[in-house]
Protein backbone atom coordinates (compact mmCIF):
# COMPACT_ATOMS: atom_id res chain seq x y z
CA UNK A 1 0.00 0.00 0.00
CA UNK A 2 1.28 3.47 -0.85
CA UNK A 3 2.31 5.70 2.02
CA UNK A 4 2.03 8.91 0.01
CA UNK A 5 0.30 11.61 2.06
CA UNK A 6 -3.30 12.39 1.24
CA UNK A 7 -4.40 15.98 0.77
CA UNK A 8 -8.11 15.24 0.70
CA UNK A 9 -10.48 12.75 2.23
CA UNK A 10 -9.54 9.34 0.87
CA UNK A 11 -12.41 6.92 0.48
CA UNK A 12 -11.39 3.29 0.22
CA UNK A 13 -12.48 0.64 -2.17
CA UNK A 14 -15.54 -0.71 -1.46
CA UNK A 15 -8.89 -12.21 29.55
CA UNK A 16 -12.51 -11.91 30.71
CA UNK A 17 -11.43 -10.94 34.20
CA UNK A 18 -12.90 -7.66 35.45
CA UNK A 19 -10.19 -5.28 36.66
CA UNK A 20 -12.50 -4.04 39.43
CA UNK A 21 -16.02 -4.69 40.64
CA UNK A 22 -17.54 -1.31 39.76
CA UNK A 23 -17.25 -2.09 36.07
CA UNK A 24 -20.33 -4.31 36.20
CA UNK A 25 -22.43 -1.43 37.56
CA UNK A 26 -21.31 0.91 34.80
CA UNK A 27 -21.94 -1.80 32.22
CA UNK A 28 -25.52 -2.18 33.45
CA UNK A 29 -25.94 1.60 33.30
CA UNK A 30 -24.59 1.67 29.73
CA UNK A 31 -27.01 -1.08 28.71
CA UNK A 32 -29.90 0.81 30.28
CA UNK A 33 -28.86 3.97 28.42
CA UNK A 34 -28.70 2.00 25.21
CA UNK A 35 -32.23 0.65 25.77
CA UNK A 36 -33.51 4.19 26.33
CA UNK A 37 -31.73 5.41 23.20
CA UNK A 38 -33.16 2.59 21.07
CA UNK A 39 -36.64 3.32 22.40
CA UNK A 40 -36.25 7.03 21.67
CA UNK A 41 -35.04 6.30 18.15
CA UNK A 42 -38.00 4.04 17.53
CA UNK A 43 -40.28 6.86 18.70
CA UNK A 44 -38.50 9.34 16.43
CA UNK A 45 -37.11 11.40 19.34
CA UNK A 46 -33.38 10.62 19.01
CA UNK A 47 -31.00 13.53 18.47
CA UNK A 48 -28.97 13.54 15.23
CA UNK A 49 -25.70 11.69 15.56
CA UNK A 50 -22.64 13.84 16.18
CA UNK A 51 -19.80 13.48 13.68
CA UNK A 52 -16.36 12.75 15.10
CA UNK A 53 -12.83 12.44 13.75
CA UNK A 54 -10.67 9.76 15.34
CA UNK A 55 -6.88 10.11 15.21
CA UNK A 56 -4.76 6.93 15.35
CA UNK A 57 -1.17 5.82 14.88
CA UNK A 58 -1.43 2.07 15.44
CA UNK A 59 -3.80 -0.88 15.38
CA UNK A 60 -6.79 1.17 16.43
CA UNK A 61 -8.29 -0.93 19.25
CA UNK A 62 -9.79 2.18 20.86
CA UNK A 63 -11.13 3.27 17.48
CA UNK A 64 -12.83 -0.11 17.12
CA UNK A 65 -14.25 0.04 20.64
CA UNK A 66 -15.62 3.53 20.02
CA UNK A 67 -17.14 2.47 16.73
CA UNK A 68 -18.82 -0.51 18.42
CA UNK A 69 -20.25 1.79 21.11
CA UNK A 70 -21.62 4.06 18.39
CA UNK A 71 -23.12 1.15 16.49
CA UNK A 72 -24.98 -0.26 19.49
CA UNK A 73 -26.24 3.11 20.72
CA UNK A 74 -24.04 3.74 23.77
CA UNK A 75 -22.55 6.78 22.03
CA UNK A 76 -24.75 9.00 19.87
CA UNK A 77 -22.14 9.67 17.20
CA UNK A 78 -20.57 8.33 14.03
CA UNK A 79 -16.99 8.28 12.79
CA UNK A 80 -16.86 10.75 9.90
CA UNK A 81 -13.12 10.47 9.24
CA UNK A 82 -10.03 8.75 10.59
CA UNK A 83 -6.75 10.69 10.64
CA UNK A 84 -3.29 9.12 10.98
CA UNK A 85 0.36 9.99 10.60
CA UNK A 86 0.92 6.40 9.41
CA UNK A 87 -1.37 5.63 6.44
CA UNK A 88 -0.40 1.94 6.53
CA UNK A 89 -1.30 1.39 10.19
CA UNK A 90 -3.93 -1.11 11.29
CA UNK A 91 -6.42 1.55 12.31
CA UNK A 92 -6.42 3.07 8.83
CA UNK A 93 -6.68 -0.33 7.14
CA UNK A 94 -9.64 -1.23 9.37
CA UNK A 95 -11.34 2.08 8.52
CA UNK A 96 -10.88 1.64 4.79
CA UNK A 97 -12.38 -1.84 4.93
CA UNK A 98 -15.52 -0.25 6.41
CA UNK A 99 -15.74 2.66 4.01
CA UNK A 100 -14.68 5.29 6.54
CA UNK A 101 -12.81 8.20 4.90
CA UNK A 102 -9.19 8.70 5.94
CA UNK A 103 -6.68 11.54 6.03
CA UNK A 104 -2.93 11.57 6.51
CA UNK A 105 -1.48 14.18 8.86
CA UNK A 106 1.22 15.30 9.14
CA UNK A 107 2.94 14.43 5.86
CA UNK A 108 6.38 12.91 5.92
CA UNK A 109 9.26 15.37 6.17
CA UNK A 110 10.03 16.86 2.77
CA UNK A 111 6.73 15.72 1.23
CA UNK A 112 3.70 17.78 0.31
CA UNK A 113 0.55 17.21 2.28
CA UNK A 114 -1.99 18.77 4.58
CA UNK A 115 -1.02 21.89 6.51
CA UNK A 116 -2.61 22.42 9.94
CA UNK A 117 -5.06 24.95 8.48
CA UNK A 118 -5.94 22.57 5.65
CA UNK A 119 -6.51 19.79 8.16
CA UNK A 120 -8.97 21.94 10.10
CA UNK A 121 -10.72 22.86 6.84
CA UNK A 122 -11.03 19.20 5.83
CA UNK A 123 -12.55 18.30 9.18
CA UNK A 124 -14.98 21.21 9.00
CA UNK A 125 -15.97 20.20 5.47
CA UNK A 126 -16.69 16.69 6.75
CA UNK A 127 -19.00 18.11 9.41
CA UNK A 128 -16.76 17.01 12.29
CA UNK A 129 -17.88 18.45 15.61
CA UNK A 130 -15.51 16.56 17.90
CA UNK A 131 -11.99 15.13 17.71
CA UNK A 132 -10.90 11.98 19.55
CA UNK A 133 -7.23 11.01 19.90
CA UNK A 134 -7.10 7.23 20.21
CA UNK A 135 -3.42 6.35 20.29
CA UNK A 136 -2.21 9.21 18.10
CA UNK A 137 1.50 9.81 18.66
CA UNK A 138 1.99 13.31 17.30
CA UNK A 139 1.59 16.70 18.95
CA UNK A 140 -1.64 18.38 17.88
CA UNK A 141 -1.09 21.71 16.05
CA UNK A 142 -2.33 24.91 17.73
CA UNK A 143 -4.76 25.55 14.89
CA UNK A 144 -6.62 22.33 15.65
CA UNK A 145 -6.54 22.99 19.40
CA UNK A 146 -8.16 26.37 18.86
CA UNK A 147 -10.73 25.07 16.37
CA UNK A 148 -11.84 22.26 18.71
CA UNK A 149 -11.29 23.79 22.13
CA UNK A 150 -13.19 21.74 24.75
CA UNK A 151 -14.28 19.41 21.95
CA UNK A 152 -11.14 17.29 21.63
CA UNK A 153 -10.32 14.35 23.93
CA UNK A 154 -7.30 12.12 24.36
CA UNK A 155 -7.01 8.71 26.04
CA UNK A 156 -3.73 8.16 27.93
CA UNK A 157 -2.77 4.73 29.39
CA UNK A 158 -1.73 5.98 32.85
CA UNK A 159 -3.08 8.03 35.73
CA UNK A 160 -2.06 11.54 34.77
CA UNK A 161 -0.30 13.69 35.75
CA UNK A 162 2.03 10.72 36.45
CA UNK A 163 3.71 8.95 33.53
CA UNK A 164 2.79 11.56 30.95
CA UNK A 165 4.54 13.92 28.56
CA UNK A 166 6.67 13.56 25.47
CA UNK A 167 7.81 10.00 24.82
CA UNK A 168 5.39 8.50 27.34
CA UNK A 169 3.11 6.42 25.16
CA UNK A 170 2.19 2.79 24.63
CA UNK A 171 4.50 0.22 26.16
CA UNK A 172 6.91 2.89 27.40
CA UNK A 173 4.24 3.93 29.89
CA UNK A 174 3.60 0.43 31.21
CA UNK A 175 7.31 -0.30 31.54
CA UNK A 176 7.73 2.88 33.57
CA UNK A 177 4.74 1.99 35.75
CA UNK A 178 6.13 -1.44 36.62
CA UNK A 179 9.65 -0.09 37.20
CA UNK A 180 8.33 2.62 39.54
CA UNK A 181 6.67 0.19 41.94
CA UNK A 182 3.31 2.01 42.00
CA UNK A 183 0.42 -0.15 43.15
CA UNK A 184 -2.27 1.31 40.90
CA UNK A 185 -2.48 2.51 37.32
CA UNK A 186 -5.16 3.05 34.71
CA UNK A 187 -6.33 5.21 31.82
CA UNK A 188 -7.02 8.94 31.84
CA UNK A 189 -9.33 10.80 29.46
CA UNK A 190 -8.53 14.49 29.19
CA UNK A 191 -9.18 17.49 27.01
CA UNK A 192 -6.38 18.36 24.61
CA UNK A 193 -4.29 21.54 24.60
CA UNK A 194 -1.00 22.43 22.95
CA UNK A 195 1.15 20.37 25.36
CA UNK A 196 1.47 16.60 25.63
CA UNK A 197 -0.93 15.21 28.28
CA UNK A 198 -1.50 18.60 29.98
CA UNK A 199 -5.19 19.18 29.24
CA UNK A 200 -7.82 19.10 31.99
CA UNK A 201 -8.69 15.60 33.21
CA UNK A 202 -12.28 14.44 32.61
CA UNK A 203 -12.23 10.85 33.91
CA UNK A 204 -9.93 8.12 35.18
CA UNK A 205 -10.22 4.43 36.00
CA UNK A 206 -7.79 2.38 38.07
CA UNK A 207 -6.56 -1.18 38.33
CA UNK A 208 -4.14 -2.77 40.79
CA UNK A 209 -0.57 -3.46 39.75
CA UNK A 210 0.50 -6.73 41.35
CA UNK A 211 4.17 -7.28 42.28
CA UNK A 212 4.35 -10.10 39.73
CA UNK A 213 2.78 -8.09 36.88
CA UNK A 214 4.81 -7.55 33.72
CA UNK A 215 4.37 -4.54 31.44
CA UNK A 216 2.32 -6.82 29.16
CA UNK A 217 0.02 -7.73 32.05
CA UNK A 218 -0.46 -4.08 32.94
CA UNK A 219 -1.08 -3.12 29.31
CA UNK A 220 -3.82 -5.75 28.94
CA UNK A 221 -5.57 -4.69 32.16
CA UNK A 222 -5.41 -0.99 31.30
CA UNK A 223 -6.61 -1.51 27.73
CA UNK A 224 -9.84 -3.10 28.94
CA UNK A 225 -10.50 -0.01 31.03
CA UNK A 226 -9.58 2.31 28.14
CA UNK A 227 -12.30 0.80 25.97
CA UNK A 228 -14.90 1.34 28.70
CA UNK A 229 -14.01 4.81 29.95
CA UNK A 230 -13.33 6.43 26.57
CA UNK A 231 -16.79 5.55 25.27
CA UNK A 232 -18.30 6.71 28.56
CA UNK A 233 -16.69 10.15 28.29
CA UNK A 234 -17.34 10.56 24.57
CA UNK A 235 -21.02 9.81 25.18
CA UNK A 236 -21.15 12.57 27.78
CA UNK A 237 -19.30 15.00 25.50
CA UNK A 238 -21.54 14.60 22.46
CA UNK A 239 -24.65 14.68 24.67
CA UNK A 240 -23.57 17.99 26.25
CA UNK A 241 -23.22 16.40 29.69
CA UNK A 242 -19.81 17.82 30.62
CA UNK A 243 -19.86 21.03 32.64
CA UNK A 244 -16.90 23.08 33.82
CA UNK A 245 -16.57 23.77 37.53
CA UNK A 246 -16.75 27.39 38.60
CA UNK A 247 -13.42 28.93 39.50
CA UNK A 248 -10.95 26.40 38.12
CA UNK A 249 -12.75 25.05 35.04
CA UNK A 250 -12.33 21.39 35.98
CA UNK A 251 -14.55 19.24 33.72
CA UNK A 252 -17.34 17.32 35.46
CA UNK A 253 -19.47 14.63 33.84
CA UNK A 254 -23.18 14.90 34.58
CA UNK A 255 -25.03 11.59 34.47
CA UNK A 256 -28.42 11.18 32.86
CA UNK A 257 -29.92 11.18 36.37
CA UNK A 258 -28.16 14.46 37.24
CA UNK A 259 -25.43 12.98 39.43
CA UNK A 260 -21.90 14.27 38.92
CA UNK A 261 -18.66 12.31 38.51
Amino acid sequence: MSTAPMTALSRPRASNRRPFDALSTRTKSARAARSRWVAARAAGDAKPKAKVAVFVSGGGSNLRALHAAMEDGRVNAEVAVVVSNIPSCGGVEWSRERGIPTLTYPPKKGEDGLTPDALVAQLRDAGVGYVLLAGYLRLIPPQLCRAYEDKMLNIHPALLPAFGGKGMHGHHVHEAVVASGVRFTGPTVHFVNEEFDKGKIVAQRHVRVAPSDTPDDVAANVLRLEHEVFSHVVSALVDGRIRFRDGDGVPVIVGEDGTEE
